[in-house]
Formats: C-alpha cells, structure tokens, sequence
C-alpha cells in the first residue's frame, strides 16, 4: 500500500485498491504503511498488510488482546506497548498494522490470525457435516499425530491443485485447516477461503464456505490424511459448530427410546376435559410435560437453526372418486421450519398451548437422526433419507 496523501490534497473517496472494507480505515489520507503509493489492481491481489488490516477490522475492542496473544506472533513486550482501552479502534488497528509489518509478517501468517478469529466464531459460518467411512475390514485405526496429519493432507492437496494456500491449525480438540484457491493467473483469493474442522480419531468433519469445484480435492486429501476411504455429506447444516458435532457425537441428553414413548403417548387419550382449556386442567399439564420430557428429554438441546422437510408423496384417496386420484406423479414441496433454537422452540410449544402433545417424532427425533434435511416419500418408496413414523 501507498504513503500518506502529501500538501493535503483531497483523497477520492473510491478506495485506491477497490476495496471498499479497507477503506473504512484509509479514506482520510492514509493509504498505507509502507510510503509508497499502491499500484492499481484486484482486490484479491493484496499483499500481507493489506489483508491483515482486514482481518484486524472484523475484531471487536475487547477481542484484540485475546486473540492477538493466541497468534503468537507479536512477544509479550510489544502487545504491553499497544494501549488497548485508550487508543481508537482505527488508530488501533493501524498501530498494529504498523508492528506486524516492522516484524515481516507474511500472508500465511495473517491467514493463521484468520483461523484463530473463525475458531472464537465459528457461528459466523454455515457449516456442513460429512462422515467418513473405511471398506469393511479395513487396517485398524491409528494414534494420531498432527504433524503426519498436516504434510499428508497438503501434499495430497497441492498434487491435485497446485495454486491453493493451506493452513493447518490444532485448536481443543479439533483440527482447523483453511484453504485459499487460486486460479491458473491469479494468486489465492483470500476472502473466499474454505475452512474444515476435523475431530481426529472421529470420521467427522465440518466444512464451510467449499465451492462445489473443489470438493472433490478436500475430500481426495481428507480420506487420504486419516486412513479412510469415502467421505459423505450428512443432512446436517447449521452455524453452531458445537452443536453439530454434539448430534454427530451423540454428546446430548437422549430422549426415552421410541418403545418407551409409545406406553407415554396413551397417557393423552384420555382426556377428562374440553382440549382448548389447559390452563385449569392441572393432570392435563403434567400429561403434557410428561409426554414433551419423553420426546426431547430434560436437559438442554443442540443448537440448530432451521429444519427442512422435502415431501415427494403421491395423492391419496381411498374413495378412488376424486380428480387427482389417477395422478400417479407425486407432488413435491418443501416445508422448512425456523428459528434461533429450532428444538427448543419445538419442546416449549405443547406447554404454550399452541401444539397437541405429543410431539411427532418428525421433530422429536431430529437429534437421534443426526439430521435436519429430511426426504419424505411414499412408504413403497421410501429412501435412506426418510424419517419415519
């Protein structure tokens, strides 16, 4: 990036790069670090500096300290020179801009800070569950060990697609691997990087932002990296990472199994007063607790944002009389509930009055399923994706 706009001539208020984001922090004359005036050219061209004042502009007041010491790269002393609490946050940002270049940092390096942001918000991604499977028989499974981890999967990905930049990151117990694609005359474009969460000693993992081009390659270098086989995606999408892998873990308080439920749903078939007065029915409450406890259990659920349901059934009607009784084809939609906590939603809405209980296990099931895309067909065509009575 530039120098300083010099006698106090006027700045365009287009960015020099085109980078509108940037611009945030260089508008008022300042339009880099380095004392030399940018070059025009792509955004996806930026340098290190140029990405890391990106990155840094994503973190809030508080996240700076945290973060910042994680990565690793600026010592001890140098974080205890930067004030924290008194200095604005683009004054900040540029302070530290300044010090990471004085240090050479370098793109891979910024890309590291990158993983460490997504791995304290992982809920700013959509993410998508894959499983992997080993063929029957298959060698025994190994200790893992990241650094094996990491020079297989970036060889086997570099030989599939050379133009790509890899990170690899261990965080708790999960791997981070984040990949920026390039193309044949254009370097890694690093604001559309795919990121991969991978559990090791687990045939789980959780992939974001991959564009439909490049699945084949992660998937290559992923079965390859860990001893399996075939990797295939779950019905199972959602922002809260943590809840995705408690469903794909089974790490959630279970509900009763479904033989158990069914003694509990005839409890609600007797019933002593009208249904639209539950507020002074107090057996009718606990009926209806009891059933609600029964489905999704007591304790706290996964996280997830929407359900959908695709139905793929065929008219029916037992009278033979009506006018699509002869319509073979069958009719196809899609129903798709939504909100901040979807099962939660669904658990509290018998004890709301707005549902009978109980509850259908095409909802209460969802967690045991480990899914929340379903496929719904007729019972004589019914697929690995349905879910059931």
């Amino acid at each position: 990036m530039g120098g300083a706009v010099a006698g106090g001539a006027a700045a365009s208020e287009r960015a020099p790069n085109g980078c509108a984001a940037d611009w945030l922090f260089l508008k008022k004359g300042v339009w880099g670090l380095a004392g030399r005036r940018p070059k025009r050219r792509r955004c996806l061209e930026m340098d290190s500096t140029e990405y890391l004042i990106k990155v840094l502009s994503r973190f809030r007041i508080v996240d700076f300290p945290k973060l910042l010491k994680s990565w690793n790269f600026l010592s001890a002393r140098r974080l205890q020179e930067v004030n924290f609490k008194e200095t604005t946050r683009k004054d900040l940002i540029l302070k530290l801009a300044q010090l990471c270049e004085d240090n050479g940092v370098t793109l891979k390096q910024v890309a590291d800070l990158d993983i460490i942001y997504n791995c304290a918000f992982p809920q700013k991604k959509r993410w998508n569950s894959y499983q992997m499977f080993r063929s029957k028989g298959g060698e025994e499974v190994k200790l893992f060990d990241f650094g094996d981890f990491r020079m297989t999967f970036e060889r086997n990905l570099k030989m599939l697609i050379r133009n790509a930049m890899v990170n690899i990151l261990e965080h708790g117990e999960a791997v981070w691997i984040r990949i920026a694609w390039g193309k044949r005359h254009t370097p890694p474009n690093q604001q559309r990087a795919s990121y991969a969460v991978y559990y090791p000693q687990t045939p789980y993992v959780f992939i974001a932002n991959l564009p439909a081009q490049y699945r084949v390659y992660v998937s290559q270098a992923l079965v390859v990296a860990t001893e399996h086989n075939v990797l295939k995606e779950m019905d199972l999408r959602g922002h809260c990472l943590d809840s995705l892998r408690d469903i794909a873990f089974k790490r959630f308080n279970p509900a009763l199994p479904t033989h158990h439920r069914k003694h509990l749903q005839q409890l609600n078939t007797n019933q002593e007063s009208d249904q639209r007065i539950t507020t002074e029915n107090l057996r009718e409450k606990e009926d209806a607790k009891r059933l609600t406890s029964a489905a999704f259990g007591e304790g706290s659920l996964p996280k997830l944002e929407e359900v959908h349901y695709r139905l793929q059934t065929v008219f029916k009607d037992e009278r033979n009389m009506g006018i699509l009784s002869d319509r073979r084809k069958p009719f196809r939609c899609v129903a798709k509930f939504s909100s901040p906590n979807i099962l939660e939603s669904l658990r509290a809405l018998p004890a709301l009055g707005i549902a009978d209980v109980p509850i259908s296990t095409m909802f209460s099931s969802i967690p045991e399923k480990g899914k929340n895309y379903f496929k719904i067909t007729d019972k004589r065509t019914v697929g690995p994706n349905t879910p059931g009575p």
